[in-house]
């Protein structure tokens, strides 16, 4: 297991830099696995003693803090901080009202030398958002050939991946073919366009070449979006 992180674009104009990084979704261990790891773990202690300990642990802590002790523990301390506002200097302080902003919140400062160490066992990866707005695409093989079979100009296209389907009416989206100095061709004809799959002709002015494959759709019904596919090969007819 790691700490997943993910980078996307910075949108808060007070942060000069153009991308920020946060942490995804964690993986969570919930308690009754957690017991059973600490039972695994250095010590004599059996499933049964940890939950009673922790129990205590729990109870004990509750009441030291309901007195409003701070309450120090091997992970850090534990302690409550009140806030909010009063128009007058003898006004009461009542948390339980809903009618002003007074609170009271449970905190907990992390030990140093726990969060040093954690730290310095922590692994990271990183995750891609994906983007929701665009198309995705995947792969790119003949269609109806055997496997081995080549693309070629005046024959068909299977695309797959994701979010792929568009207006095959609209010029501005489809499957186009752009070759190494950017000049693109669009394929005439679409027998199919599925979410997850096209079935597309080829144009058949492509000379042999490397190509790049561009899906154009508008997935979200406004802005045209698109998705490369690059090293797509064409061989003669």
């Amino acid at each position: 297991m790691a700490l997943k992180i993910m980078v996307s674009k910075n949108h808060f104009p007070t942060c000069a830099s153009p991308y920020l990084v946060r942490s995804g979704k964690s993986d969570t261990i919930e308690f009754d696995r957690f017991v059973e790891i600490m039972a695994k773990g250095r010590t004599t202690l059996t499933k049964t003693d940890i939950l009673a300990t922790m129990q205590l642990y729990k109870e004990e802590l509750q009441k030291l803090l309901a007195e409003g002790m701070t309450v120090k523990t091997p992970t850090g301390a534990f302690y409550l901080s009140a806030k909010g506002c009063m128009e007058a200097l003898d006004e009461s302080f009542l948390p339980q009202d809903q009618a002003n902003n007074h609170d009271v919140r449970l905190h907990h400062r992390v030990d140093l030398d726990l969060e040093e160490a954690i730290k310095a066992e922590l692994k990271i990866v990183r995750e891609e958002r994906p983007d929701l707005s665009a198309p995705l695409l995947f792969a790119a093989s003949p269609a109806g050939e055997d496997d081995g079979a080549s693309i070629r100009p005046g024959g068909m296209v299977e695309v797959r991946g994701k979010r792929l389907r568009f207006d095959p009416k609209e010029a501005d989206q489809g499957l186009f073919f752009r070759d190494a100095l950017g000049a693109e061709a669009r394929s005439p004809f679409y027998p199919m366009v599925n979410p997850s799959m096209v079935l597309a002709s080829v144009p058949d002015t492509l000379a042999p070449g490397s190509y790049a494959l561009v899906l154009r759709a508008a997935v979200n019904g406004k802005d045209v979006r698109e998705s490369r596919l690059e090293g797509v090969v064409i061989l003669s007819r």
